[in-house]
């Protein structure tokens, strides 16, 4: 592959459809460092290759090189995105989120789990 890993990170950001705050508030580095990151004015360092990959569920393998498939597991990659996103709430919202999602299972006739119901 021709792209390199900076621009890998820009794809994989706008894949998961987060902005450069969300992402980088996601893996614990400052927005302006993730730009820097992604424009290639910043090497990216082990610590944030493994958060990235650790955060997201991404391939070890194509964020350092470009081959392979970009995440490890679909849908343990929602997952991660899903509670990553949550924990960045405030507790109100969270809240709220929670009372919506229940509304949604009642709506589809689904069981909660036995410690969703709030």
């Amino acid at each position: 592959m021709n792209d390199t890993i900076g621009q890998r990170i820009k794809k994989l950001r706008k894949e998961l459809r987060l902005t450069q705050n969300e992402f980088s508030a996601i893996i614990t580095v400052s927005s302006g460092q993730l730009a820097c990151i992604e424009t290639e004015k910043r090497i990216v360092n082990g610590r944030t290759i493994k958060l990235i990959c650790d955060s997201f569920n991404v391939n070890d393998t194509w964020l350092r090189s470009g081959e392979g498939s970009m995440f490890t597991d679909d849908r343990d990659t929602r997952y991660t995105k899903l509670v990553a996103l949550y924990d960045t709430l405030q507790p109100k919202y969270q809240e709220y989120l929670i009372d919506q999602i229940n509304g949604l299972l009642k709506m589809q006739g689904g069981k909660h789990p036995p410690d969703a119901t709030g």
